[in-house]
Parts: structure tokens; sequence; C-alpha cells
């Protein structure tokens, strides 16, 4: 393996035998292959993939995909059946609650356990006990037995076990969910520590924003397939379209059952007065908008942008924003159904986080209630005070399902404009958005 890589994953497979009942296995012995009494379970298929070492590679996919499988060939605890795996470091593992615990050993007795499998010697875990202890702040239930905790001081406790052994690979299996959320931004504040630090980090969550921040690639995994290695910022993206797409369909087909109750609008809906003339609005179509976001559009299609603009005051069209400053988003949309639609943009970072937004609801817009062929022009005004960078719009055309919980997306579109942001001449900005406030300074006397 090259010296620059910490994991090396080659064309892994993990094959369970389901038996549909027990003396079936016994049957399977007996006829030495001749016949077959089992069903095959493919966990994983031929998945390959290569870690560099200091790297944070995020693994998402839907319950069931092989991420769990994964972590724990990766560790050791389960055996492949077939392919190679080759890790170069000391690994620790956080994967299923207080795996490697001895629950009749209290606290204290499992963290001296975990660092000698860790391959710390006693007097590093002395050294370092009380910085333990005070991270999984479970007090006094440290010299209590493990089999007496909840699942939260469970996972607290091995965490910090764990983390503060400081691996050269640490491996975390989605056991951050069960923490507060006091705890899960400890754990994200100590992991981005030991990132700095040069470790590697292989974990999975479904929290995508976590994926996005931490992580500088993804593995993306569908029914124990790779789907797709990336930048972590474009595989997160693919799994949350892929999402979304059905959601869109499970939304369409109680949609279809509802109709039949005769219910109520999901939301209040405004007429728009209609226009013969919307050239005379200044509408605008653009080819070369579609033909670039095509790929990175998906939606039912009964409402669809066809142009978006970024603007100064001057009505100027802009890719370079000063901070702070006044712009007007336009969206140019068509109907080619009657539908009850919010029209929604996003300013996203570089690594795919939503910074900030807006949508009919927050500006007090009733839903729009559109007409076959009709078309339509969403012009919203605001500043953006935001740290320099580059970031980019997202424009998202929704239906409600039921008002504030839940939406079919009809027309959501990536990418559509990319933009800077330049840095706030009077002093440094170092949080995404700044948030301008009023200072009241009192000195009292000695």
């Amino acid at each position: 393996m090259s010296s620059d890589l910490a994991i090396k994953v080659e064309n892994l497979n993990k094959c369970y035998q389901i038996y549909d009942k027990p003396h079936d296995r016994l049957k399977q012995m007996l006829m030495r292959g001749r016949r077959q009494y089992f069903k095959e379970f493919w966990a994983l298929r031929d998945v390959s993939f290569e870690i560099k070492k200091g790297e944070t590679v995020g693994i998402i996919g839907r319950n069931g995909s092989g991420k769990s499988t994964l972590l724990q060939m990766i560790c050791g605890t389960l055996n492949p059946s077939s392919g190679n795996i080759e890790t170069h470091g000391r690994i620790a593992a956080l994967l299923e609650l207080g795996a490697g615990f001895n629950p009749e050993f209290t606290g204290r007795e499992n963290v001296y356990m975990n660092g000698a499998i860790l391959g710390l010697t006693r007097d590093q875990v002395d050294s370092r006990f009380e910085e333990i202890a005070s991270f999984a702040d479970i007090g006094d239930f440290m010299e209590q037995p493990v089999k007496t905790y909840s699942s939260g001081m469970f996972v607290r406790l091995a965490f910090a076990s764990n983390i503060m052994s400081r691996p050269e690979i640490m491996i975390v299996d989605e056991a951050l969910a069960v923490g507060d959320m006091n705890f899960q931004a400890k754990c994200m504040t100590a992991l981005t520590r030991i990132q700095d630090n040069g470790a590697t980090i292989l974990f999975v969550s479904h929290d995508v924003g976590s994926v996005k921040s931490l992580c500088s690639r993804g593995v993306y995994l569908e029914r124990g397939q790779v789907v797709e290695v990336g930048p972590a910022a474009s595989v997160a993206e693919r799994y949350i379209r892929t999402m979304r797409e059905e959601m869109n369909d499970e939304h369409r087909k109680f949609a279809r059952v509802s109709a039949a109750f005769d219910e109520k609008p999901a939301a209040p809906v405004a007429p728009v007065a209609p226009s013969n003339r919307p050239e005379e609005l200044g509408f605008k179509r653009s080819d070369e908008f579609e033909n670039r976001v095509a790929q990175f559009r998906y939606g039912s299609g009964e409402v669809k942008v066809v142009a978006v603009e970024l603007l100064n005051a001057h009505g100027e069209d802009i890719t370079f924003v000063d901070f702070d400053q006044d712009v007007k988003v336009k969206v140019y949309f068509e109907a080619y159904a009657e539908k009850k639609v919010s029209v929604n943009f996003s300013v996203f970072d570089d690594k795919k986080n939503n910074i900030v937004g807006c949508g009919f609801p927050h500006v007090d817009q009733p839903y729009l209630s559109t007409r076959v062929g009709a078309k339509y022009l969403a012009e919203y005004s605001l500043r953006l005070p935001l740290q320099e960078g580059v970031y980019s719009l997202r424009i998202n055309i929704s239906s409600a399902i039921i008002e504030n919980e839940s939406a079919e997306f009809v027309d959501l579109v990536s990418d559509a404009l990319v933009f800077r942001v330049g840095r706030w001449s009077k002093s440094r900005v170092w949080s995404k958005v700044h948030v301008f406030s009023e200072l009241k300074l009192h000195e009292f006397e000695v």
C-alpha cells in the first residue's frame, strides 16, 4: 500500500446465508454444497475506494445500505466474504454502543481496558484519565458498572475513551446521534481537533450537514454497492437528490389518495393578475441557463424556472458582491399545470451548507395559484452580510403537502448562479453571516 494511504478497500464483498428454518442449516452441512437450502443476501458487493492519511471521509446511504458492515470489516470485527482491506495506523473505533466494554466492569475499569486494547500503557491512561472523565461528564457513575448506564452515558464514555487515545485512524458509526445537543457539539469540536492534528477520520452519519462541513470526501452506498465516491458536497447532494425524488413520488401518491376526500388546500393561495404581454414586465428565458443546470435540477416539472438573475441596485447583472451589498434575486418561471406553489431561494457556501434563504411564507406571501401556460417573475430584494468567499444560489419551487411540515419539489435547481462575496473593508468577518449589533460598554471604578 502506498505510504500516503491510511485505508485501502479493494473489491470487498460480504454475503450472508439466510435460512428459512433452523434445520436447513443442518441439511446444508450434510449435503456439502450439492443442494442449496439458503438464500444469499449481499450486504456489500464489489466495494472499492482509498482514503489518504489525514482525510476525513463520510459514509452516507439509507438504512440497510451496508455502511455499518463496511466499518466493522475495516476495524477487523467482521470478516469479508472476499476482497482485501489494508489499513496503516492505530485505529480507534466507536461502532455499536459499548462495543468492547465489559458490562460488569466499572467505567474506570473499562477506560483502562479500552486503553490497553488501543495500545496505551497504564501510565499513558493515568495521565489522560481526568481528561477522559471530564469529557464523558458522567460524574460518580464512573465508579459504577456500565450495565447500569443509560445509552447516552455509554456512548459518552466510549467516545471519550477512544478520542483521548489520540488515534491515527478514527472510525465512528452513528454513535453520536445518541448524545444530547451539548455532547454532540463537544464531539464535533473534538473531531475537528484530531482532524487538525492529521488523523484520518471515517464516519457514518445521516446528518448530511456534518458530512459537508467535516469531510473532504464522501462515499455513497446503496444496497451494498458504491454509487459515488468524490467530494463530500457533491456526494451528499446526490444522496439528497435521490431521497427528495423518492419523497416526491410518495407525495404524489398521497395527493392522489387525498384528492378523493376533497380536502382543503394545504396553504392559502393568491391569484396573480394575468398579463397578455409578459414582455412588458421584462420576462426572460435563457437557453444557456436551462442547458447549464439540466443535470442539476429535479422535480415534478409542472412549473419550471427558465432564468435566474442576480442584480445590483442599478439592475446590472453581477457575479461579485460587496459585503452587505443590496441585491435582487429574480426568478423567471413558467407553469405547465395548475399548481399552488412557493418560489424559494437559498444561498449555499462552497461546501454546500445552506447559509440563508427565503420563501413566500417568510415574506407573508400566500402560495401562488398558477395557470397553464402563464409566465411569472418572483423578485426578492435583500442584503448579503456574508463572509468573503464563493457562494451559489439554489432555486426551489415547492408545493405544500402539509403546511410548514412537508412539500413536493416541483422544480429544484442547484447552482442556478455562482457568485463571490468580497471582504468587508471595515473588519474581517469570521462567521459565515455577520449580525449587526448594538454595543453599550461600561467601565466601573475599582
